[in-house]
């Protein structure tokens, strides 16, 4: 059973009352209270947290050990810290999960976490492609491709910026389906080339500025760029995407299994 919500005296008043195990860092005791509050409902997304001069003085603690605990759960996605004329600490929409190992595609998954899931079409345009592009799709320089753009929202949030490529001559006529759905539905039904497997590499980075006013956050605020390059099953590349993930709003996970052989 979820605890009712409590206001910010009332966690102020349990604050004083937080007993500190003498063999834990008191960060992660702080850490672990606000996150069992979190998650017992006590604090539901959106609520605001103390000043930190408050909240720390109530533990008995400096604001630089309250901070890392803070930044712990800040880091995990249970807490937005927000500058400005409504600055503070605010509990965070619960993150939804996102297989990047699962091909069985981003709104599928996101369904799972949230009430809606859609896309937003940028940009679709035959184009040679580039030197990069051409590599991982296994084509002669200058191949023709289509780009196609997108931003896909979980619930209203922007959450994934696609910039996809796919081999023109595979995919005769792809700009004129409906582009906002899975592209992996169509790719599979309209041309039998579904995605059977994919490569892809993780690096952390920065939003900056044309992402960041897409994606609705701050230029400096961490994503992960996800390069992508998905197989059909006879092997050969079929797409190749560069994505920019919102961390702070989706939680990603790579699957894997070994077969009964052990290959």
């Amino acid at each position: 059973m979820k605890e009712s919500k409590i206001n910010s005296d009332e966690l102020l008043e349990q604050a004083q009352d937080l007993s500190f195990d003498p063999s834990l860092p008191a960060h992660q005791v702080v850490r672990g209270w606000l996150l069992g509050l979190i998650l017992g409902g006590s604090l539901p997304p959106g609520s605001k947290l103390p000043a930190e001069r408050q909240l720390a003085s109530a533990l008995g603690i400096s604001r630089m050990t309250l901070r890392q605990a803070l930044d712990a759960l800040q880091h995990e996605g249970r807490l937005n810290r927000a500058v400005g004329g409504r600055g503070g600490s605010f509990i965070a929409e619960p993150r939804a999960s996102v297989d990047i190992s699962n091909l069985m595609g981003l709104s599928a998954q996101l369904l799972k976490s949230v009430h809606s899931a859609s896309s937003r079409l940028l940009d679709a345009q035959t184009r040679p492609a580039s030197k990069l592009v051409a590599e991982a799709l296994q084509l002669p320089p200058g191949a023709e491709v289509h780009r196609i753009r997108r931003l896909r929202y979980a619930a209203s949030t922007p959450v994934v910026l696609e910039d996809s490529h796919f081999p023109a001559h595979l995919f005769p006529g792809l700009l004129g389906r409906q582009l906002t759905g899975s592209m992996y539905a169509v790719m599979g039904e309209e041309f039998g080339l579904a995605p059977f497997s994919s490569v892809e590499e993780l690096n952390p980075s920065v939003a900056g500025e044309a992402n960041s006013k897409l994606l609705e956050i701050s230029p400096s605020a961490p994503v992960l760029t996800i390069k992508r390059t998905a197989l059909c099953e006879d092997g050969r590349p079929v797409e190749y995407s560069e994505d920019v993930v919102r961390t702070d709003r989706l939680r990603i996970i790579v699957s894997g299994r070994v077969d009964p052989a052990g290959r």
